[in-house]
C-alpha cells in the first residue's frame, strides 16, 4: 500500500547509500533531550517510520554530499550528511523557520529501556490538563494501550483532535512516549506517583514548544461534545465560501454544480496531521460507497508563505492520497484561525482544523463537526465513523453501509 517511486540522478556523484535495516532517529528537543523514532529502510530510496501500528512512508534522495528524507505529504524535510551509515543532520519546515537537530543510528530500540507493566496505567482512562493554571489551559484524554514486550501505545484525545499514535513504555514510575510523523512531532516525559493515580510531566513539541502536564485518574471523565463546540450565529444564516481552485478558477457555494446538492465542507490545512486521518476516512468512504448528490469540498488554510508554495502543498496532499474532491485556498501565509474566521462571519468561532460543516439540499446547516479523533483513538474513531455514516444517509436517503470495513487496522499506512 506504500507507493513510494523516486528518480535518482545518475549524476549525483554519490557512491554512499543508507543501508537496509532498522534505524533509530532522534530529534534534539532540547539540549541533550532527544525525540527517538524507530525507522526502516527497504531500499536506497524508500524508509518507512512506524509509531506503534501506524506506519509513514517516506522518501530518500541524495544529492551530492547530502541525503534528503522527504515526506510524502507534508512540507517537513530531514537534510543531512550521511557517514558511517549514519546521519547527521536537521529536520526542517521551511514555511514555519524551524529546524531540529537530527541524527540516527542502527537499532531498532526506540528507547533503551527495559519497560514494566502497569496494568493501573494501562486499564484505566486518565483526565489530562495542559498548561494547569494557565490562561491557555486545556483538557484532554490520555489512553493507554499495552502492546509487544511491556511497550504502550498511547494517545491524547482533545476536544479539537488527537496527538496521533505514540509509543514508548513505563519504568521505575517514569512514562516516555514519542511519535514522529513528518508533521507531528512530541516527546512526553512523565511520573507517576506512588499511588499511581496522578500524572505530572512535560509535553515537548518539536524544539519550539513545550507543556506541562498534569494528570488524574479518571474513569467516567468525557470530553465536550465535538458538535457542541462550533455554530452558526444565526440559526437563519447560510454558509457561504468562494476560493480559487488549484487551477485558478473562482468556486462559489452557488455554482451551478452544488445546486439541490447536499455539502460536506471541510476547512483543513496540508500540514494538519488531523486533517490528512480525515481526508483520508474521507476518499476511503468515497470509494466504498455510491454517493448521490453530495458534494465534498475542502477549503484548505496553509502556512505555506507564497501562494504557490500552499498549492504546491495542496496538490502534493491531493496526488498522494487521491482526493478527488475540490480543495480550494482559502488562506495563505498564515493558518490563524482568527484570520480564518474572518471569512465566515457566520460562524460563531473556529478552533480546530479540520472543522466539518454539513449542508443539506436547501444550504442549510445540518452541523457542524470540530475536530478529528482518527484511528490512534480507537473506540472514538469507530464511534464517528457510525455517527459519519448516519449523517450521510439522513441527507441523502437510507441506503447500505459496510461498517465492518471501517474497524480500525492493526496497521494504518499512509500511502
Amino acid at each position: 500500500m506504500i507507493g513510494l517511486v523516486l528518480v535518482i540522478s545518475c549524476n549525483s556523484g554519490v557512491s554512499d547509500r543508507l543501508l537496509k535495516g532498522d534505524y533509530v532517529g532522534k530529534l534534539e528537543v532540547e539540549n541533550n533531550k532527544y525525540l527517538p523514532f524507530n525507522f526502516s529502510v527497504t531500499n536506497d530510496s524508500t524508509l518507512v517510520v512506524q509509531n506503534s501500528s501506524e506506519i509513514v512512508g517516506f522518501s530518500i534522495d541524495y544529492l551530492k554530499d547530502s541525503i534528503f528524507i522527504r515526506s510524502k505529504v507534508f512540507e517537513g524535510f530531514i537534510k543531512g550528511v550521511l557517514e558511517d551509515n549514519k546521519i547527521n543532520g536537521v529536520f526542517v519546515i521551511e514555511s514555519l523557520d524551524r529546524s531540529v537537530p537530527f541524527t540516527s543510528y542502527n537499532s531498532n530500540k526506540r528507547f533503551n529501556i527495559d519497560f514494566e507493566n502497569n496494568e493501573k496505567l494501562t486499564l484505566n482512562r486518565w483526565r489530562f490538563t495542559f498548561n494547569p493554571n494557565m490562561d491557555n489551559a486545556s483538557i484532554s484524554l490520555g489512553i493507554f494501550n499495552p502492546i509487544g514486550q511491556n511497550e504502550i501505545s498511547a494517545t491524547f484525545r482533545t476536544s479539537t483532535g488527537d496527538y496521533g499514535f505514540m509509543h514508548g513504555g513505563y519504568k521505575d514510575s517514569k512514562i516516555v512516549l514519542s511519535t514522529f510523523n513528518g508533521s507531528r512531532a512530541y516527546l512526553l516525559e512523565a511520573e507517576l506517583n506512588n499511588n499511581n493515580d496522578s500524572i505530572k510531566g512535560i509535553m515537548y513539541s518539536g524544539n519550539h514548544s513545550k507543556t506541562i502536564i498534569e494528570g488524574v485518574l479518571d474513569n467516567v471523565f468525557e470530553l465536550s461534545n465535538e458538535y457542541s463546540l462550533t455554530s452558526l450565529q444565526s440559526k437563519n444564516q447560510k454558509f457561504e465560501f468562494s476560493f480559487e481552485n488549484t487551477a485558478g478558477k473562482l468556486i462559489s457555494i452557488d455554482d451551478d454544480i452544488f445546486d439541490g446538492k447536499s455539502m460536506v465542507i471541510q476547512l483543513m490545512g496540508s500540514w494538519c496531521s488531523n486533517c490528512l486521518d480525515e481526508s483520508k476516512f474521507y476518499v476511503d468512504y468515497m470509494n466504498k460507497n455510491k454517493l448521490i448528490d453530495i458534494e465534498f469540498v475542502a477549503l484548505a488554510f496553509e502556512y505555506a508563505k507564497t501562494k504557490d508554495g500552499a498549492l504546491n502543498s495542496i496538490l502534493k496532499l491531493k496526488n498522494q492520497i487521491g482526493i478527488d474532491y475540490p480543495i480550494l485556498l482559502a488562506q495563505y501565509g498564515s493558518s490563524d484561525k482568527g484570520k480564518a474566521l474572518e471569512k465566515f462571519p457566520m460562524l460563531n468561532n473556529i478552533i480546530s482544523y479540520p472543522t466539518t460543516i454539513f449542508l443539506d439540499k436547501n444550504k442549510d446547516v445540518i452541523k457542524i463537526h470540530t475536530g478529528f479523533n482518527g484511528p490512534a483513538t480507537g473506540e472514538k474513531y469507530i464511534e464517528f465513523i457510525n455517527e459519519f455514516d448516519n449523517t450521510i444517509r439522513f441527507m441523502q436517503g437510507n441506503w447500505s453501509f459496510n461498517y465492518l470495513s471501517y474497524v480500525t487496522p492493526k496497521v494504518f499506512i499512509f500511502n
